[in-house]
């Protein structure tokens, strides 16, 4: 594992996330790191819901009580430490995490990802934009058959 340092332990509050861009393995990535007293869970900041490309949702909010963060954009609770979805939709997904190490108080993370649900989330994000690009076809298509009536009853 090839490895980058984060930040710092303390730049991360307490139970408390916060988001990063970083370069990984010669990629930019958006992450959320994610804090419980010293451990330290880094996530790609991506939606296994809606397939949302990366730096797209805010899931920077902590429920201190119940040990999860959210996303703020459907509400999906995720694990601290695994990045399961618990409730809300993707419940039973994950979020991809990325290889972690605390070493004297500093963040590194690795550039492998690993990810349970990787094929399900990028198999949304293909249905998704298939279907946007049906709904944009028919928008021509409909255009088009307005464009030529008006042509001919003009």
């Amino acid at each position: 594992m090839s490895k980058v340092r984060l930040c710092a332990v303390a730049d991360i509050g307490d139970q408390s996330s916060e988001e990063f861009d970083i370069e990984l393995g010669g990629v930019r990535r958006y992450v959320i790191a994610v804090r419980e007293a010293d451990q330290v869970f880094v996530y790609l900041d991506y939606c296994p819901h809606m397939g949302y490309p990366e730096k797209f949702v805010d899931m920077r909010f902590m429920c201190t009580h119940s040990k999860k963060f959210y996303c703020a954009v459907h509400g999906a609770r995720f694990n601290l430490d695994d990045g399961a979805c618990t409730s809300g939709p993707p419940s039973g997904d994950f979020l991809g995490r990325f290889e972690t190490e605390v070493i004297d108080g500093e963040v590194y993370v690795g550039d492998t990802l690993t990810w349970p649900g990787k094929e399900k989330v990028l198999a949304k994000r293909q249905a998704l934009i298939d279907a946007y690009k049906a709904q944009a076809k028919a928008r021509e298509e409909e255009e088009a058959r307005k464009r030529a009536a008006g042509e001919t009853n003009g």
